[in-house]
């Protein structure tokens, strides 16, 4: 048993850093968009962006949530910091989902959005990361448990 929990905490912690990469790098590829010119390279954006979204972030997302979700019933981890990081992580999945609407909306109107947003977008895995970090190293005890 503990080595098939220490497996998927590496499958885990592996695809939570190539998801949480995945977060970072959209937001940086959503910002070359207005400045693309040619039609080269505005196709040779689209597929990055869209490679990086739906071959590399996204996969690792699920096999992040899975390991997570096995990994909560494997140690039996059911306190309330698990509660609140796991309202984070759905924080991130919702970013990842917005971030596929952007893909979609950037396809007919790059122009659409200025800089500024772009750098908000960065801020929400910029925040939401090194939360769910903290919470999973430090794992703090908020004075009660599940139930009340």
């Amino acid at each position: 048993m503990i080595e098939l929990v220490a497996w998927t905490k590496f499958l885990h912690l592996t695809a939570l850093l190539v998801w949480c990469a995945g977060l970072f790098a959209l937001p940086a590829l959503f910002a070359l968009y207005p400045a693309v010119r040619g039609r080269v390279e505005k196709h040779r954006i689209r597929a990055g962006t869209r490679f990086t979204y739906i071959a590399v972030a996204s996969p690792a997302a699920v096999i992040a949530v899975v390991t997570g979700t096995a990994l909560i019933h494997l140690t039996a981890s059911y306190d309330t910091w698990l509660f609140v990081k796991l309202a984070l992580v759905a924080g991130m999945v919702l970013h990842h989902a917005g971030c596929a609407k952007m893909i979609l909306v950037l396809h007919d109107k790059p122009r659409i959005w200025g800089m500024r947003w772009y750098i908000a977008l960065v801020g929400v895995p910029l925040l939401l990361v090194p939360a769910v970090l903290w919470l999973a190293l430090a794992k703090p005890h908020f004075g009660m448990g599940p139930g009340g």
